[in-house]
């Protein structure tokens, strides 16, 4: 019977996370890191490859170190391609098996399946979660919650194992697995400390030191964990420093987040994807009050501490998770995030579920009410996480989400200008964005976005002030330099290939960067050092496409043909050409140019040269005289010889009308019965 009703209890809740959450299965990647860690990221893009593998190891990038999360995303891409379907079913399948296994490990636990059920079905669908299931780049959360309930699974079988060496072990090894998914769980082996409390009563006064010393490695572990991501975060100066905000800011914001997640725990409404640090604003009553509430809280759980010692395990491990992203060591600009509740808050729903079963014992009619009372709530939360869901449908739809429920926010300004830009609606893109400025002038992204964006609508000059301003915010700025470079092109060529100097001097290999000096020594007569450019461009061809598009990689390759082609190496010219129609794009110059060589033996190639001159000659207009020759003279060399004199006489009449004198002489001395009479 107890096996039947368990099985019944994890179909129940699998179904009903399934539909709630089945929306995220349409939803897109969003401009909010997606392309910091994802679809703009070479290795990610690629998929499983050595140089990954190696770059995920080594990498800091993102101002984190999560290894085994960059490698998903990876498998993602190599299996599925860079369908943001694919990646959000990996996230939500994850969270359904993080949710069944955090009832088989609270069953195990606690030998109660009601309150587990309840437990678990709360962290299924509850819609604080949803910021962990449907963010691509908030994997971190679910794969990490993956081993964090199977830590809890091998911890019941080490405390209740006559030899519990096995079990130690594995329990090593998990957590090192989790740490490398995200190293929220370094608090993990406090709370294993809280399950010797409750429910596994392993605490008296002969035990406490055996559970401390049992923990050492996973305290070890934990220890180098914290250590790793603190010189991440601080390498990229991600880490606020006391100058900003004072410490007694930080106490004050933290004590409200905790009030936050408190009442969104309860009462989940006004979600958002950023909420912006009160940095010293919130009014004096809101911040007695949740100290108020905090200390009263946690009064209450100590002392009923003996008859309901799940109330003091549930509250702590809510306060204890969180601690690491509660705010006293400040990382970004967020106050607090929905996301850093995906563990933390099933503390609570322990207090809730346990304290409702404590509550109706022995109380028949009691059970039943609280019994309807559990199923509406959850049937509540249902509907609110599958709302939830749709609001990360696309990234317009997140941030005037958020912009909706959070009044000012600068990050939600920037980033909704992000993805209106990416829609071509560049004039409402630079008004979020000095919406944005307006908030808070200080990140240099904004100001670089902001410029960009006055590129792409013509100002250049509008967009060199905001590149320099983003530039003297954040020195060295590659994507910046770039910019400013950009944006001077136009007026000064020397200035703007200086630009584009200083960003390569920063990151050699950096494609944009050498696309554009290259262009700019190729007009002035530089051609052998603009080959040079355009071949470390070409260097890393994901990161070219991921930088420029596929026709912007395409037209690159057609350009360095071009120059190779005028240098006289025509096979390397070929080469590219060919490279370049692979891509998809089909300039007539390229295929006029890999037709003459074709033609002349110049290069050999399965290509049938008439078919790519026919096709150059159409995607000119037909009033080329240069690729009207290539024309004819692929005609003739097929043996097509009356087709090739009439498209000869048209090639001729043409170079004549436009005064190409040296063609016009070139087309007589290969076709002269192509002239006409006079």
């Amino acid at each position: 019977m107890g096996a039947s009703r368990d099985l019944l209890i994890a179909a129940a809740v699998a179904t009903a996370t399934v539909l709630v959450y089945a929306g995220v299965l349409s939803s897109d990647f969003v401009v909010y890191d997606d392309d910091l860690y994802v679809t703009q990221r070479p290795e990610v893009v690629a998929g499983l490859t050595a140089e990954g593998w190696g770059w995920a190891w080594s990498t800091f990038q993102g101002a984190n170190w999560f290894p085994l999360t960059r490698l998903s995303w990876m498998l993602d891409a190599q299996l599925f391609g860079m369908s943001p379907s694919a990646f959000h079913a990996t996230s939500l399948l994850l969270h359904l098996v993080n949710a069944l296994l955090l009832f088989v490990a609270l069953r195990r636990l606690t030998g109660d399946p009601w309150p587990s059920a309840f437990a678990a079905a709360i962290f299924a669908l509850h819609p604080l979660h949803v910021e962990s299931v449907a963010w691509v780049s908030a994997r971190k959360d679910v794969l990490s919650g993956f081993f964090f309930t199977i830590a809890l699974l091998l911890y019941e079988r080490q405390a209740r194992a006559a030899d519990p060496r096995v079990w130690a072990v594995a329990l090593f090894m998990t957590l090192g697995l989790g740490l490398l998914a995200k190293p929220m769980l370094v608090t993990l082996p406090f709370l294993l400390l809280l399950l010797d409390y409750w429910p596994l009563g392993r605490l008296g006064k002969p035990g406490v030191r055996r559970a401390v010393l049992e923990k050492l490695p996973l305290f070890a572990l934990a220890a180098a964990a914290s250590v790793a991501t603190l010189i991440a975060q601080s390498a990229a100066g991600a880490v606020q420093d006391l100058d900003w905000i004072p410490l007694w800011m930080r106490v004050e914001a933290a004590l409200d987040a905790y009030l936050v997640y408190l009442w969104k725990f309860f009462w989940p409404s006004d979600l958002a994807v950023f909420y912006p640090h009160p940095l010293g604003t919130l009014p004096w009553t809101r911040v007695a009050l949740a100290g108020a509430v905090f200390l009263s809280a946690s009064t209450a759980a100590w002392h009923f501490r003996r008859g309901h010692p799940y109330l003091l395990g549930g509250w702590l491990w809510f306060v204890g998770m969180l601690v690491p992203v509660i705010g006293f060591v400040q990382v970004g600009q967020a106050a607090l995030a929905d996301r850093y509740t995906y563990l933390p808050q099933t503390g609570l729903a322990i207090a809730v579920a346990w304290g409702g079963r404590r509550l109706a014992a022995g109380r028949p009619a009691l059970v039943r009410g609280l019994a309807v009372l559990a199923v509406a709530w959850l049937a509540g939360l249902c509907v609110a996480t599958h709302a939830q869901v749709r609001t990360w449908a696309n990234s317009e739809a997140l941030f005037r989400h958020a912009l909706g429920v959070t009044g000012p926010n600068h990050v939600a300004h920037t980033n909704l200008a992000v993805a209106l830009a990416s829609e071509g609606r560049l004039e409402e893109a630079e008004e979020e964005l000095s919406a944005a400025l307006a908030l808070d002038s200080l990140p240099a992204v904004t100001w670089g976005l902001r410029g960009e964006t006055r590129l792409a609508l013509g100002r250049d000059f509008e967009a060199g002030q905001d590149m320099q301003e983003a530039l003297r915010r954040e020195p060295g700025s590659v994507r910046w330099s770039i910019g400013l470079g950009r944006a001077r092109a136009m007026e000064d060529a020397e200035a703007a290939a200086a630009s584009f100097r200083s960003a390569l001097a920063v990151e050699p290999e950096q494609p944009e960067a050498n696309v554009y000096l290259a262009a700019l020594l190729s007009t002035a007569g530089e051609t052998p050092t603009a080959i040079f450019h355009y071949r470390r461009a070409l260097a890393d061809p994901v990161a070219l496409r991921l930088a420029l598009g596929r026709v912007g990689a395409a037209r690159v390759h057609a350009r360095l043909g071009a120059l190779l082609a005028a240098a006289g190496d025509p096979v390397a010219a070929a080469r590219e050409y060919r490279e370049s129609l692979a891509l998809g794009v089909r300039e007539a110059a390229v295929l006029n140019d890999l037709a003459w060589f074709l033609v002349t033996g110049a290069v050999t190639g399965d290509e049938d040269p008439v078919a790519l001159a026919e096709e150059a000659v159409e995607r000119s207009g037909g009033e080329d005289p240069g690729v009207l020759d290539t024309l004819a003279t692929a005609q003739a060399a097929a043996g097509r010889v009356a087709e090739a004199r009439e498209t000869a006489r048209r090639a001729l009449v043409l170079a004549r009308a436009q005064g190409r004198s040296t063609l016009a002489g070139a087309i007589e001395s290969r076709f002269p019965d192509a002239v006409p009479e006079r």
